[in-house]
């Protein structure tokens, strides 16, 4: 977890904001704010309740690959279409608050006057949907997709979780982890920061500056 700290505590002000900048640094952020609680509950014997967190490193690791996989140029566009959809669905869900009965004070005029350049097509659905993400990487996320879909099983309220929490076999009443001793999920941090790297280079930050992460990542001041 020392290496996850470092990374965590890494000054970034040398790395301007833009929108690919954004997401790339906070989704690092994130997928390290994930390791940390799946390393501290494993050691603690509760790896097995970390399913949420591990589905949720999985998709950032995958959605990584994805942005890597788009074209350069075409990244804005296809976080904007992200962007896009989350206020479709910020939107419904208000509407279904409604349907329900709750009346939200919830303002979103400033949400919805935002406007996005997304992009069109294959990449817009890309950004959308998440198997269709993953399948765009092809064989690259066919593991981290394996992982992310394992843990869905045991991160919503479903047959899966209830067989396994209540077998029917006698086993002890656990679901099974895939990754016990972690060694893929070391291994998909580094994946993690080397994409990290390689993107914001790619946007024309300066190398010094985005090597922080690498350098902090693997102990070298």
């Amino acid at each position: 977890m020392a290496a996850t700290h470092r990374a965590l505590e890494a000054d970034l002000g040398g790395i301007p904001i833009t929108r690919v900048t954004q997401f790339v640094i906070g989704w690092m952020r994130a997928a390290f704010h994930q390791s940390v609680a799946i390393a501290t509950l494993t050691k603690r014997g509760l790896a097995t309740t970390a399913a949420p967190n591990r589905r949720s490193f999985a998709e950032i690791a995958v959605r990584l690959q994805w942005l890597h996989s788009t074209k350069q140029e075409d990244r804005a566009g296809a976080l904007d279409a992200m962007l896009d959809h989350e206020r479709e669905l910020t939107e419904k869900n208000q509407e279904h608050l409604r349907d329900m009965g709750f009346d939200s004070d919830l303002d979103l005029s400033a949400y919805q006057e935002m406007v996005f350049n997304s992009a069109d097509g294959a990449l817009k659905n890309e950004a959308r949907q998440f198997l269709a993400a993953a399948k765009r990487n092809e064989s690259l996320s066919v593991g981290l997709y394996a992982a992310w879909r394992e843990e869905t099983q045991y991160t919503h309220a479903t047959g899966a979780m209830a067989a396994a929490y209540a077998p029917a076999n006698g086993r002890a009443p656990f679901p099974s982890v895939m990754d016990p001793d972690l060694s893929s999920h070391i291994y998909a941090m580094f994946l993690i920061v080397t994409l990290t790297y390689n993107l914001l280079t790619e946007e024309g930050i300066d190398e010094g500056a985005a090597k922080v992460i690498v350098n902090e990542f693997v102990g070298v001041r």
